[in-house]
Order: structure tokens, then C-alpha cells, then sequence
């Protein structure tokens, strides 16, 4: 399936290329921060592995994980310092699906990441042959969402 990628994210969505920048976002992180950029990178490369090598989402649902997220979000985790700054509104973005975020803090942007990994976990174990869904254009948008959260810390 072909997506449209704005070109602000258009080196992030190379092969590689984020999973590189989430690492090294991970080895700068500590405590708290590290671990749930580490679930976040987890949950990219299986997500890559579906659209980018054919694996089915099936066989990766149930590795999908927000489990840190829900962990420091009971703890009342404060996720915009992870970057305090808001998303930038970045001119490629303007008439995408991602124009929305600009001006967004970065919680926001997490929050919503995760949203939509915990629905394809809830929801695709019942209406996987669904067609209605889009599974494939679900889970373009959350890699979307996260290259774009990779964009603003780098930034």
C-alpha cells in the first residue's frame, strides 16, 4: 500500500531511518522515559513489519504494547518532558492527515499513538476480516504519528 508522507517526515519513513532516531532518542533517555520510548520503538518495528514486509497483523497484535504508557499515566507521568515545546506546524505537513498536530503539545500526540495501538488490540482479535476497518491504513497512521513525535524531539 502506497501513503502519502509529508516532507518533513519523508527521511524518518525510510527504511531503517526511524528506528535508527527512536535508538538513539532511547539511549539519550533515562528512567521512566527510557521505557516508554522503548515500548514505542518496539511497537514501530512491529508495525513496520506489517507494512513494510507483508507480515500479517495477526501475528503481531498481541505484541503490540502500551503497557508502560498506561503505567506512567496512572503515575500521573507528565509526557510533555519528553519535549516541552509544541509540535512545530511544518509547512509539508499543511493538507495532510498530520496537519491537525501542529501547535499540539507532546502529550497529545502520545496519548493518541497509543489510543490507537490499544483499539487494533482490542478490536482486530474480533473484526480482523472486517474490511470496513482499513487495518492496513491504521496502522500507516500510527507509524505516521510516531515518525512525527521522532520529527518534534529531533527538532
Amino acid at each position: 500500500m502506497d501513503i502519502t508522507i509529508p516532507t518533513a517526515l519523508k527521511t524518518l519513513s525510510t527504511t531503517g531511518s526511524a528506528a535508527k532516531s527512536i535508538t538513539a532518542w532511547w539511549k539519550k533517555s533515562k528512567g521512566d522515559s527510557r521505557s516508554l520510548i522503548g515500548e514505542l520503538k518496539d511497537n514501530l518495528i512491529y508495525l513496520d513489519m506489517v507494512a513494510a514486509d507483508g507480515v500479517p497483523l495477526g501475528d503481531i497484535v498481541a505484541k503490540l504494547s502500551i503497557t508502560e504508557y498506561k503505567r506512567l499515566s496512572k503515575e500521573g507521568f507528565n509526557f510533555n518532558k519528553l519535549k516541552k515545546t509544541k509540535i512545530a506546524n511544518y509547512s509539508s505537513l499543511q493538507g495532510s492527515d498530520l496537519a491537525k498536530w501542529g501547535g499540539k503539545e507532546t502529550e497529545e500526540l502520545i496519548v493518541s499513538i497509543c489510543d490507537k495501538i490499544n483499539e487494533i488490540k482490542i478490536k482486530y482479535p474480533h473484526v480482523g476480516k472486517n474490511s470496513k476497518y482499513r487495518w492496513a491504513v491504521r496502522v500507516n497512521n500510527i507509524r505516521k504519528r510516531i515518525w512525527l513525535l521522532l520529527k518534534h524531539i529531533d527538532s
